[in-house]
């Protein structure tokens, strides 16, 4: 359309429907390119892992890191994110020994041993750095594992509902963390950490209660 403003003359353009119609049909396409290249990618990475046997190390973007987890047993609900990388132990029969809620964080950088299971329920978060142990030996060393013999085994790890793991921390094998509670960052978890409450230090101790 044309209009006067002062001298000269503006010309004013603007978008016509057929216009913002094509707009919105290429984005639609753009997306759904999108999702069928990540599809295909997603595809043929599982199908070189189930060739070659899962991964040890997780490296890929969130969306193929979720695809090979579920694909090797690992159970992860809805809404949960994984970054890159996480090293998982014990891993060369797959994930099973891997459950995660919904509404999950992992951080970059985590240790899981998946020698017995690790649970992390609904809005679990965990800091990048993180290590979770499920078992204990001494590299196999007569002596400690003699007269260390009750710290040694393998016992499940559980987290419970929106507890957070701070960056550093140590979980170690058979440990609950409660409900709604936080451990400190580098923190060395070696008992029980009741819910709303927060743990700090090596080993971890009560801090103070979450009211």
């Amino acid at each position: 359309m044309k209009c006067k403003l002062g001298n000269p003359e503006i010309l004013l353009l603007e978008a016509s429907p057929n216009h913002r119609q094509e707009e919105h049909k290429m984005t639609r396409m753009q997306s759904y390119v999108r999702r069928m290249l990540v599809f295909l990618l997603k595809s043929l990475v599982i199908l070189a892992f189930k060739i070659i046997g899962p991964p040890r190390i997780l490296h890929f973007g969130r969306l193929i890191n979720k695809a090979l987890l579920k694909a090797f047993g690992a159970k992860i609900g809805e809404n949960s994110i994984i970054h890159s990388p996480i090293v998982l132990h014990r891993s060369e029969n797959g994930y099973a020994n891997l459950i995660i809620g919904d509404h999950c964080l992992i951080n970059s950088n985590i240790f899981l041993d998946l020698t017995s299971r690790i649970i992390l329920e609904n809005g679990v978060s965990l800091g990048p750095g993180v290590t979770i142990m499920t078992h204990n030996r001494y590299n196999f060393n007569a002596f400690l594992e003699k007269h260390l013999a009750h710290t040694c085994g393998k016992k499940d790890v559980v987290i419970k509902e929106g507890a957070g793991i701070k960056a550093g921390a140590l979980i170690i094998h058979g440990i609950t963390i409660g409900r709604n509670a936080v451990v400190g960052g580098n923190a060395v978890v070696n008992r029980d950490v009741p819910g709303n409450c927060f743990v700090a230090g090596v080993p971890a101790r009560l801090i103070k209660e979450i009211k």
